[in-house]
């Protein structure tokens, strides 16, 4: 028993020693990790904010540096640059809430022909007893109800114009942001250049020209993308008829481009909806219009667009857009492409590169391509010799 006496005094001796320092390790850390979860949350919002600014900053940038190199000076000509994306950014909202306005007065003008149509329907359906003018009258309201539905109307529109100051500001901070971005953008690099060696400014140039020429790529290929996706839509809905062909345009144009994953289909619904409305028929062209529209961009316009600008697998563009959705919302999903195509650069650059051994299962790019070359070649081979016969057969029936 003597003998463990001098091991229990070495235990306590440790326990008296580093108990009270592994406790307060732990606090401290517990207490580090809660300010920094309570400060991240606190500065998220401005976070994304800046995020976005830079974002917006980066798809200027080759514009305000052209203008620059031109002879304009550095802030007039992002004053310039920043007034032309802000007018764009007016004239395709104003479009927009114009035609959902309309479209809603319209839909409020027309609700009691509807609501006969839907009775009518109803009746020869199911056999039922429904007359319109009864349905409205067991839905109108009585006095008190109706001044609670004014009051909420008022504390609603109350509401909403709270939150239009709310956006107005939100707009202003990063119009300050990106302007203060583009036109100090020489002196803010100089200034973190300089606290960097050489060898770590060479590195961060490169991060940085990389980052301004996916996210400048992404925004100017999206662009040229929505432009011509606008003008084909344009001429497709006037052809056919449907109300407010520029707007719905200008939404297919920019809906689809520049929402990541499902923007093509948001971008598809709202003229489906419109010529629902106007004229049903109508809607099966516009269907078409845009399904024949997509098959040309994906395989005629958007290849070569963005061969220069932006090589991100469609997988990897499905997944980031995902995760930028689920870590940022909309704003997530907006900055997930040029990310993903920024990482994607930058893994090639720094990255190391081998030779890719062959495989006995899974068949190489470069023998697929060989393959489908030969299939292709004997596809027309037999196709020529049935054009033949068909000739020689024709000629005998000639004869």
């Amino acid at each position: 028993m003597g003998s463990e006496t001098p091991h229990v005094a070495t235990i306590e001796a440790w326990y008296r020693t580093w108990l009270p320092r592994i406790a307060a390790v732990t606090v401290v850390a517990l207490a580090v990790g809660n300010g920094a979860i309570w400060v991240f949350r606190a500065t998220s919002g401005f976070m994304i904010t800046l995020l976005l600014s830079l974002f917006i900053a980066f798809a200027l940038l080759p514009a305000v540096e052209t203008l620059s190199a031109r002879g304009w000076r550095r802030g007039l000509a992002t004053g310039v640059v920043m007034a032309v994306a802000a007018i764009a950014a007016f004239v395709f909202t104003a479009a927009l809430l114009g035609v959902a306005i309309n479209q809603t007065i319209r839909l409020v003008r027309a609700a009691p022909s509807y609501l006969d149509t839907a009775t009518m329907w109803l009746n020869d359906t199911f056999g039922l007893d429904l007359v319109a003018d009864r349905l409205i009258a067991d839905l109108e309201l009585e006095r008190s109800a109706l001044q609670d539905l004014a009051t909420d109307a008022a504390n609603g529109v109350l509401g909403v114009a709270t939150s239009a100051i709310g956006v107005v500001f939100q707009v202003l901070t990063i119009a300050l942001f990106v302007f203060y971005i583009l036109a100090d953008l020489p002196r803010l690099r100089n200034a973190v250049m300089r606290r960097l060696t050489p060898e770590l400014q060479q590195q961060a140039d490169t991060v940085i020209g990389i980052t301004i020429s996916k996210v400048g790529g992404y925004v100017y290929s999206r662009s040229l993308l929505a432009i011509a996706s606008a003008v084909f839509h344009f001429t497709a809905f006037r052809l056919i008829g449907v109300p407010y062909a520029l707007a719905l345009a200008m939404w297919v144009g920019v809906v689809s481009q520049f929402v990541p994953t499902v923007g093509t289909y948001l971008a598809g619904i709202f003229p489906l909806v419109i010529a629902l409305a106007e004229n049903p028929p109508d809607a099966i062209w516009v269907l078409v219009a845009i399904l024949a529209y997509q098959q040309i961009e994906n395989y005629a316009l958007a290849p070569r667009v963005t061969a220069n600008t932006m090589k991100l697998h469609p997988a990897v563009a499905f997944g980031s857009a995902i995760i930028g959705a689920s870590l940022l919302g909309g704003v997530g999903a907006l900055l997930a492409l040029p990310a993903a195509a920024t990482i994607v650069a930058l893994v090639e650059t720094y990255a190391d590169h081998y030779e890719v051994i062959a495989s006995g299962t899974i068949e190489s790019p470069a023998s697929y391509e060989s393959r489908m070359v030969e299939v292709a070649r004997a596809r027309g081979e037999r196709r020529t010799s049935r054009f033949n016969r068909v000739r020689e057969w024709a000629s005998i029936d000639d004869d």
